[in-house]
């Protein structure tokens, strides 16, 4: 984990590189895909849904969540990918899934910068390593 100041242009500005971003969703969905058949499934998925941690904290700290609970959400995100309900994931679906949640933190955060702490292998953490080596160039 590492701290990093970005805002919403961060974002925007790393999905209309349409070169980066593809190659950061390849990336991520060659590595989810575990067993190599160009499409994810449910499990597959799961670690991915896992890693946003979405009820397992609240403001950081780490608080109890019903499994339950979380079943259905994890379920529900997955069916937002499965765009056309065949029970897995293609990478188009996932791509333009992804590209849609980034979009709709670029908004909710809109473009005064904030700091956060972001994930290594997250994509918020590879728009702000496109930004800053754009900026190096």
């Amino acid at each position: 984990m590492s701290v990093e100041i970005l805002d919403g242009a961060t974002i925007v500005n790393f999905l209309e590189d349409e070169e980066a971003f593809n190659a950061q969703i390849c990336d991520r969905f060659a590595h989810l895909d575990s067993d190599h058949d160009g499409r994810l499934s449910y499990w597959e998925m799961l670690k991915e849904l896992q890693c946003l941690r979405l009820l397992e904290t609240h403001f950081g700290v780490d608080v109890e969540t019903d499994p339950d609970e979380l079943a259905l959400v994890y379920g529900s995100l997955f069916v937002q990918f499965d765009h056309d309900l065949n029970g897995t994931v293609d990478l188009e679906e996932f791509k333009s899934e992804t590209k849609q949640m980034m979009l709709a933190m670029a908004s909710g955060m809109g473009f005064l910068p904030v700091q956060m702490v972001l994930e290594e292998n997250s994509f918020l953490k590879k728009a702000v390593e496109w930004e800053s080596a754009k900026l190096v160039a």
